[in-house]
C-alpha cells in the first residue's frame, strides 16, 4: 500500500466516468451510455473505498453496486447488437440475488457469481476476439487488459469474502487499489481510443 492509493482510485473512477459520458455525448453510441453506468457504480465503488476503506465492502449495497461495474461494462463490450439481451440478463441476476438476500443465501451467491463470471469473461476475452477478426481497432484490447486486471482483483477479493482465500488477505489489500486503478486507467483510455456508432 502506499499513501494516497484511495485517492489515486478515486480519480481512476472520475476519469472513466468522464471519458465515458463525454463520448456518450458526442455519439450517442449505446456502449458509452452502458460504461457510463458502468463507471458511475466504480465511483461509488471509490468513494465508499477511500471513505470507508475495508469496512465498505461489508455494506449491504456492496454487492450489488459492485455487480454493476462489470455487467455494464460487458453490456458496453457487446455493443449495440446484444446489448438489450444482456441488460435483461443483468436485471435477471440483480432480481435472483435479491430474492437470495431475503430468502435463500445460495441462491444470491448463485445469481452474484454467474453475473460477475459471464461478465468478466466478456469483458476479458471479447475485445481480443474483436482485435484479432480484426472486427475492432488494437486499441480496444485495453478495454480487455482493463477487465484482466479487475477480474483477479475481483476474483481474490471474492475468495477473501467468502473466507477461502486464494491469496493471503495481506496481498488482497495490497494488490486492491493498484488493480482498481490501473484497471480504470486502462478501460478509459480503451473507451477514448474506441471508435463506435
Amino acid at each position: 500500500m502506499f499513501p494516497g492509493e484511495e485517492l489515486l482510485t478515486l480519480l481512476s473512477s472520475l476519469l472513466l466516468l468522464s471519458i465515458s459520458l463525454y463520448k456518450y455525448l458526442k455519439s450517442k453510441e449505446i456502449s458509452y451510455a452502458m460504461w457510463s453506468i458502468a463507471a458511475l457504480s466504480f465511483l461509488i465503488i471509490a468513494a465508499a473505498l477511500a471513505l470507508l476503506k475495508l469496512d465498505a465492502l461489508s455494506l449491504p449495497v456492496t454487492p450489488y453496486v459492485g455487480a454493476l461495474y462489470p455487467a455494464f461494462m460487458a453490456a458496453g463490450v457487446l455493443g449495440k447488437d446484444h446489448w438489450r439481451k444482456y441488460v435483461i440478463f443483468i436485471l435477471l441476476m440483480l432480481l435472483l440475488m435479491v430474492i437470495g438476500q431475503l430468502s435463500y443465501k445460495l441462491i444470491f451467491t448463485g445469481a452474484e457469481v454467474i453475473l460477475h463470471s459471464v461478465s468478466g469473461l466478456i469483458i476479458t476475452f471479447l475485445p481480443f476476439i474483436m482485435v484479432a477478426m480484426r472486427r475492432a481497432p488494437p486499441t480496444e484490447s485495453l478495454i480487455g487488459l482493463g477487465g484482466l486486471l479487475i477480474s483477479i482483483g475481483g476474483l481474490a477479493l471474492a475468495t477473501l469474502l467468502a473466507q477461502k482465500p486464494l491469496l493471503p488477505m495481506e496481498t488482497v489489500i495490497f494488490l486492491l487499489h493498484p488493480l482498481l486503478f490501473l484497471s480504470a486507467f486502462l478501460m478509459a483510455a480503451g473507451i477514448y481510443l474506441c471508435r463506435r456508432g
